[in-house]
């Protein structure tokens, strides 16, 4: 049973710890504060408690509060919900005698809930530091946003469960998905890549490439767009603990302009492979033709030789024709010859005789 020697004592440590505590203490009741610790007195910067004493929060509050609301309902209510619950915690905008606001954590515990003797015990903490690292990282994460969002590559950000946390809009414009159309990983190599045989092949690569941590090789995969569209994207990949980073660039163009130096370098092959036979046969097909010509009118043409001489004319003919094909062609045409692709002269000659 507790003597009134130990009540005293009790209440004798609770002042100590009252008025030493570096954490702002005050006492509400009846929604005004009736008393409070020179750790609350510093953190306002008044000069005496006497100042503060008798005084609703709001009066020690700026008009509204970060939300909107005003401070005098917003206080009365928050005061309500711990005499209800027994205890409330919440953030909450101060005034300091000087007129600078600042953020405080506020916490409130019912002593008496009683009608007309309603006591709080109010703990402030000033979080101004931590809402300034808060804002700072904000800021960053703000920053970083822009970055990636402005970047003219396309970015995906995928978890380790294999959903889509973030494709930036250049993702969209390259494939015309957005993250609703992707959820996850799933998602997108069955829309991506719809040959099964292909996104087995995808799908492998990137298995390998996500065994390895850090920055992946560079691939280069025909995907399927939005649209039915088929693009060339070069991907690059990071894969960090907790978070899979895709960078995706469309390089068709550049495959186009590839393919039409490619062709450009096989048109240079035919051509200076069928100069060089024009060169060689020209001459020969011409004194082959002339000494045949004097052949058939020593021949009488009733000869029996005189139809096979005939028929090595026509065939030196076509040979003669084949070389003016080869000496106009002004493209690369191929057509398929037994199980290789070999120059359609026909194809590839202006020359239609």
């Amino acid at each position: 049973m507790r003597t009134q020697g130990n009540t005293q004592n009790f209440d004798d440590k609770y002042r100590i710890l009252f008025e030493k505590s570096k954490d702002a203490i005050l006492i509400i009741e009846n929604q005004f504060f009736s008393d409070c610790n020179p750790a609350a007195v510093e953190m306002l910067g008044y000069e005496t408690k006497a100042e503060l004493l008798d005084t609703h929060p709001s009066q020690l509050s700026p008009q509204f509060q970060p939300d909107g609301r005003d401070s005098f309902n917003k206080a009365k209510e928050m005061m309500d919900i711990a005499l209800k619950n027994g205890s409330h915690r919440f953030e909450w905008t101060h005034v300091r005698f000087n007129g600078e606001e600042f953020p405080v954590e506020v916490v409130l515990t019912a002593i008496s809930d009683e009608k007309g003797k309603e006591v709080l015990h109010t703990i402030w903490r000033d979080i101004t530091h931590h809402k300034g690292v808060e804002k700072e990282r904000e800021q960053e994460q703000e920053k970083l946003l822009n970055i990636l969002e402005s970047i003219p590559h396309g970015i995906a950000l995928v978890n380790n469960q294999g959903d889509y946390q973030y494709v930036n809009p250049h993702f969209t414009k390259i494939t015309g998905y957005s993250i609703g159309d992707i959820p996850n990983k799933e998602a997108w190599f069955e829309k991506v890549y719809p040959d099964p045989e292909y996104r087995k092949l995808v799908v492998d690569t990137w298995a390998k490439d996500s065994g390895n941590p850090g920055l992946g090789e560079f691939r280069e995969f025909e995907i399927t767009c939005k649209n039915g569209d088929s693009k060339h994207i070069e991907f690059r990949s990071t894969f960090l603990d907790d978070l899979k980073i895709s960078v995706l660039t469309d390089v068709t163009d550049r495959k186009k302009t590839e393919e039409m130096f490619r062709e450009k370098d096989r048109l240079q092959g035919v051509l200076e492979l069928s100069g060089a036979v024009c060169h060689e046969m020209t001459q020969p097909l011409m004194s082959i033709q002339g000494y045949f010509d004097l052949l058939t009118m020593d021949i009488a043409s009733d000869s029996h030789i005189h139809e096979r001489i005939t028929k090595i004319q026509s065939q030196i003919g076509r040979l003669t024709s084949i070389t003016k094909k080869l000496m106009d062609i002004s493209r690369y045409e191929t057509k398929d010859y037994l199980d290789e692709k070999i120059v359609d002269i026909a194809k590839s000659s202006n020359n239609v005789d």
